[in-house]
């Protein structure tokens, strides 16, 4: 009896009233990576400030009815069907949505600048040196922006791209024999080689499984892009697939912060009621691993360095790889990639160095270090140069996010 008094009186000086805790929902589709990472990034957010009672919901599709909605004070939602979504934001005072389809008009939205993506992936493809562009996967609202941002950068640069016309199908659908004989019939119909970029990881592995069963090799006829780099999805696709990696654990993360200034009682204006986060760039895999050039050497050379330019390596790295002069080489670089060998070196190593700065344990001398410069100093000039940000604005950024 005289510890459970002295517990009550200890609860009473500290003031821990857990009734007082906003309870906060997070109803996400538990079965994709886009969903998993939404809730890494909500518990980021709420493991710092340790207010909310957080209770997920991992498979949407069987809340059912609405007494079966669980209520609360706030609600986050991603991956969850249109007609169900209402109901969820119902049975709580705030809600947020994580849909770049939703409106944000009706509960303030968080989501990736779908034409950003599409836009990353285009230049990508135009990287490998490639003349011809398609795009699979259509659909109102978000996969329409990515084709948008995918069409228009290609456009920007001269090029045209090839729409697949095939609508979109549920995943159940996407490997029935109809559907597929159709992809099939659209891919034997383009030129070769070419690059399509696919709506997400699902639809580009049901294009690389379409490219397996007729015998079309990847990535030398075609080359596939997907979007999430759902690692689980991308690697057990053959070949592994490329994808532009969007981190939404961010999006997850800036939901749960926006979510918490609801819940102190701000009233979020016209403005604030949308956040567009930028994609971080592309993990390259098999699925676009080739430089569509005619030279063999140029692109055993750009090969060299997409896989040496960190150890670090240089110009005469390269030479004493592939047996040619140095002035030869820099005129064909110049004419068929764009750029000179050194310059394509600093580009890897720049996009390397993207990749590490979205891990906050690594310092930038650590970074520097693992992407080839010889110091800090450089590494932040370079980068600068080339993306027109400092890494340490760059690193502050993907953690904010841009809002419009």
């Amino acid at each position: 009896m005289r510890y459970i008094i002295d517990r009550l009186r200890q609860r009473k000086k500290l003031k821990i009233r857990p009734a007082d805790r906003p309870r906060v929902n997070v109803v996400v589709e538990g079965t994709t990576g886009f969903g998993r990472a939404i809730l890494r990034g909500v518990m980021r957010y709420a493991n710092l400030q340790r207010q909310w009672l957080i209770f997920p919901h991992l498979q949407p599709l069987l809340l059912g009815p609405r007494r079966m909605v669980p209520s609360g004070d706030g609600v986050i939602i991603a991956g969850v069907a249109d007609a169900l979504c209402p109901i969820v934001a119902s049975q709580s005072r705030f809600a947020i949505r994580c849909s770049g389809g939703a409106d944000p008009a009706k509960m303030p939205v968080v989501c990736m600048d779908d034409e950003a993506v599409g836009a990353l992936a285009a230049q990508h493809l135009i990287d490998c040196r490639l003349q011809h562009f398609a795009f699979y996967g259509r659909m109102p609202n978000l996969a329409e922006r990515r084709f948008q941002g995918f069409s228009n950068a290609l456009k920007a640069k001269g090029f045209s791209c090839i729409d697949a016309g095939l609508g979109w199908v549920l995943d159940a659908e996407m490997y029935k024999t109809r559907h597929m004989e159709k992809i099939i019939t659209w891919l034997r119909s383009l030129p070769n080689p070419i690059g399509i970029m696919a709506v997400d990881d699902s639809a580009a592995r049901v294009l690389s499984a379409a490219c397996l069963e007729a015998d079309i090799g990847v990535p030398n006829r075609i080359a596939i892009i997907g979007v999430n780099n759902d690692d689980l999805i991308c690697d057990s696709a053959w070949p592994p697939l490329s994808s532009v990696d969007c981190d939404y654990s961010r999006v997850g993360y800036a939901a749960a912060e926006m979510l918490d200034q609801q819940l102190k009682g701000k009233k979020l204006s016209t403005d604030e009621r949308l956040v567009r986060m930028s994609p971080l760039g592309v993990i390259q895999r098999q699925s676009t691993d080739l430089v569509a050039v005619d030279d063999r050497d140029v692109a055993d050379a750009v090969r060299f360095i997409r896989e040496h330019a960190c150890d670090p390596c240089s110009v005469p790295d390269v030479l004493q790889h592939i047996p040619v002069g140095r002035r030869w080489l820099e005129r064909q670089f110049k004419a068929k990639i764009g750029r000179n060998p050194n310059d394509e070196i600093l580009r890897v190593r720049v996009e390397t160095a993207t990749r590490l700065l979205l891990q906050p344990n690594l310092t930038l001398t650590t970074i520097a270090e693992r992407c080839g410069f010889g110091s800090v100093h450089n590494f932040c000039r370079t980068y600068h140069r080339i993306r027109g940000v400092s890494p340490g604005a760059f690193r502050r950024e993907v953690m904010i996010g841009a809002r419009v």
